[in-house]
């Protein structure tokens, strides 16, 4: 199972960390045994763009390759 807490930039969330926690759970269990075992987190950070919605950044590597996904729920990300 993944841990919140050692995805690099946790520490920043600051409100948005039980989001996160929340998340990061259904995430990885929206995935099938195989595909969790390959599951890296990278990091997280919050973002807000300008006359845009707030989300949180989360970068990953899925079978060996990079990828990042906008959180704008615990369990919605696209």
């Amino acid at each position: 199972m993944l841990v919140a807490e050692n995805v690099r930039g946790f520490d920043k969330l600051e409100k948005n960390a039980e989001l996160f926690k929340v998340f990061l759970k259904n995430f990885y269990n929206a995935w099938g045994l195989e595909a969790r075992e390959t599951i890296k987190p990278i990091s997280v950070k919050y973002v807000k763009e300008k006359g845009g919605n707030p989300y949180l950044r989360f970068d990953y590597e899925m079978y060996g390759k990079k990828e990042w996904l906008h959180v704008t729920g615990s369990g919605t990300w696209y």
